[in-house]
């Protein structure tokens, strides 16, 4: 469990806590094991993270949760090293196996076996969720609905749009909080793996409370591809037209490493620990963690760790100050879109791939003032004073830390972090 180390006011001054009431707390959002595609037993997979100093982990495998009896036959590759790796760490005997019709399957745990293992309170806690998992071809809708209590069934394949499912997944999450009376974290997935969500798609979806703007699984193009928007841009987007427009909240900014590769020595594409989020919470509990998140409490990184993020609505001023690493320099942005901004648009057409599909694109919005930078500064502390002209104001803090990986053909894998939009919820 990471302590907060100052805490002057909450990050959207939606309400106010004493240093001594919150908490920060490390979690991942978007985690696969062998009840999907990952690679690995899930008692495995969750032993790596609560020996990470992570606090909270989320399993979200494909359109299903870690319930009842499960028994998966596995690839031979996959099975020698998951089985010899899994009876070490817990004993000879600890995988049951057995033959039908020739293959070897292997029993899964499902999610309160894996708590008795792992689960300590106060220390560290699992958060059950999934990831909805729609495709039509060539597209793909996956979203994250995090502590839930029950299966949300959508259909793997359609040939229903995009929005049509979107809309599918909205009511299905937002009906299961209504009716369990708890707080579910709701978040859009790597939106350009396969380019498939666009900005103005995001904006429309009145109840979302997330969306990842770094997945650092393979083919999520963050940074888009040289012609289409990084997620970072197109957040910025969504969120000013929600602000301008809509009248609705801003869409929070999630990091995660979606996890599917657990038997490599490096941190790689597809591998854990390379992005997280640092949930600002009262206590290591599932609706708490949930709870905060939701108000935008938290941070996402993918390796910078903050020491102080504080916004005062009294005097309107948002600092944020690193917990800085030896030899390491800083610099950190505060950015983000006016009041007056324009949500003047040029339509951009669809991007057709070699099979013909029509990939949707985010408008090309011409007012320079959507994400802009208001003020940069090098260092490990900075305080930015918002003028009242801003529609909503966020930081972003880069790092010269040397990059994890190659992270795609576009850039090399940053070490930075990412906090909220603020400034929108001032009275």
């Amino acid at each position: 469990m990471v302590k907060a180390i100052v805490l002057v006011g909450v990050a959207l001054g939606i309400f106010t806590c004493s240093g001594d009431d919150l908490q920060w707390y490390k979690g991942n959002t978007h985690t696969h094991t062998f009840w999907s595609d990952g690679d690995d037993f899930p008692e495995m997979v969750v032993d790596w993270y609560k020996n990470h100093g992570y606090d909270f982990l989320v399993l979200s495998d494909h359109n299903i949760l870690s319930r009842g009896e499960k028994w998966k036959a596995l690839r031979a590759d996959q099975a020698n090293v998951a089985i010899d790796k899994a009876e070490k760490r817990w004993g000879r005997g600890h995988v049951r196996t057995r033959i039908v019709d020739g293959a070897k399957e292997v029993r899964l745990l499902p999610l309160n076996e894996v708590r008795d293992l792992l689960e300590e309170p106060g220390k560290f806690i699992m958060i059950e969720g999934l990831e909805m998992t729609t495709s039509r071809e060539g597209l793909a809708v996956h979203t994250n609905p995090m502590n839930v209590s029950e299966l949300l069934s959508v259909d793997r394949q359609s040939e229903r749009s995009v929005e049509q499912e979107l809309d599918i997944h909205s009511h299905l999450v937002n009906g299961h909080s209504r009716s369990t009376g708890k707080p579910v974290f709701w978040q859009v997935n790597h939106p350009n793996f396969k380019f498939s969500i666009t900005g103005e798609q995001l904006a429309d979806l009145a109840l979302l409370d997330g969306v990842e703007i770094m997945n650092s699984s393979s083919n999520c193009f963050n940074l888009g591809d040289g012609s289409r928007p990084s997620v970072e841009r197109v957040w910025d987007i969504a969120n000013t037209i929600r602000l301008k427009s809509e009248g609705l909240p801003p869409i929070f900014g999630t990091a995660t490493d979606d996890t599917h590769d657990y038997h490599r020595e490096n941190p790689v594409v597809n591998g854990p620990g390379t992005a997280w989020v640092m949930v600002r919470a009262k206590s290591l509990t599932a609706d708490s963690i949930t709870g905060a998140m939701k108000e935008g409490d938290f941070y996402s990184s993918t390796g910078v760790v903050l020491k102080r993020l504080d916004f005062s609505t009294s005097d309107k001023t948002f600092t944020v100050e690193v917990d800085a690493e030896p030899g390491v320099q800083y610099e950190i942005e505060f950015k983000g879109s006016l009041s007056k901004v324009s949500i003047a648009h040029e339509h951009v057409p669809d991007v057709v791939d070699e099979k013909g599909i029509e990939h949707p694109v985010t408008a090309n919005y011409l007012d320079h003032n959507i994400g802009k930078t208001f003020m940069s500064k090098k260092g490990t502390r900075a305080t930015y004073r918002l003028k009242g002209n801003e529609l909503f104001v966020r930081a972003v803090v880069h790092s010269n830390a040397s990059p994890y990986f190659k992270y795609d053909e576009y850039s090399d894998f940053e070490k930075k972090a990412w906090t909220q939009p603020v400034g929108w919820k001032i009275d």
